[in-house]
């Protein structure tokens, strides 16, 4: 990096941390996360270093990631005590924490192994499983969320293969079950042709959390992600209507175009986003 490139990023990066300090204060139930999917060309320990650098202290992990350093396997349940163990430890040296576990699918789980995940979220004191569960594996979900106090939060996907891509779909998972909330996708409800306005207040009240991005075009699944602010996602509407419907939860940023080379988007995503908290 050129001196004078690097003298402006440590400016930023001074700017930044000043407005994460404001935003405690404006905001301060929101915790702002990056799903690690953002950084899946990097492990685990190198997404904490990423997310510590852009002063960001909260994580949402995807299942598959590898750990990373001397720490063999990935971020499951498929870790041995003594590596779940230095990573809680790193994580409080870092101070970072892990908010959420997901996206659990049927590509990871089956009824085998259901169990298995909530075991340790709970361990690794994971408070949420994002997830899209079969239709008929809902009540499983439910069940354990109730037993290991993990509450599952409903994730969506382009359509056709994603259950939950409609938030009306959503709203019928989450019937008669407590323990099951949603974090949509705000991206893919676009991709989808959902407008996004109408399905946040259709959901209102059981917003957990949600994934934070903008896309390029509406109505098209294929369409690219974009900055916040560049696409047709309307990001500051949605700041204000989670305001206003007092939403109290995880935002996660998530970008899904150059994972090998996206710091600079990231910074500038992450910039953008207390901007806009600033100005509500």
């Amino acid at each position: 990096m050129k001196k004078n490139n690097l003298k402006v990023y440590k400016f930023l990066l001074g700017v930044l941390f000043n407005s994460l300090f404001f935003v405690g204060h404006a905001q301060s139930n929101w915790k702002l996360s990056i799903q690690t999917w953002t950084f899946h060309k990097y492990s685990f320990l190198e997404s904490v270093a990423k997310a510590d650098s852009l002063g960001v202290k909260y994580l949402e992990v995807y299942p598959g990631q590898k750990v990373g350093g001397d720490m063999p396997g990935v971020f499951s349940y498929t870790l041995d005590k003594n590596v779940r163990d230095k990573l809680k430890q790193y994580l409080i040296y870092r101070k970072i924490k892990v908010v959420a576990l997901g996206v659990i699918d049927k590509y990871y789980y089956n009824k085998d192994n259901l169990e298995k995940f909530f075991e340790f979220a709970k361990y690794m004191d994971i408070s949420f499983i994002t997830a899209e569960p079969e239709w008929e594996d809902l009540d499983e979900f439910n069940r354990l969320a109730a037993k290991y106090k993990v509450k599952v939060a409903l994730h969506c996907h382009p359509k056709p293969s994603s259950h939950y891509w409609s938030p009306d779909s959503t709203l019928k998972a989450m019937q008669g079950r407590k323990n099951i909330g949603a974090w949509p996708d705000i991206g893919h409800w676009a991709r989808n042709g959902v407008d996004i306005q109408d399905a946040m207040k259709k959901l209102e009240g059981k917003i957990w959390g949600l994934h934070l991005k903008d896309i390029r075009q509406f109505d098209n699944t294929a369409a690219e992600d974009t900055l916040l602010g560049k696409g047709v996602c309307d990001i500051p509407a949605v700041l204000k209507e989670i305001k206003r419907q007092k939403f109290k939860g995880v935002i996660s940023l998530e970008y899904e175009v150059n994972p090998k080379h996206n710091m600079s988007e990231m910074h500038e995503n992450v910039m953008y986003y207390l901007s806009q908290l600033g100005k509500l």
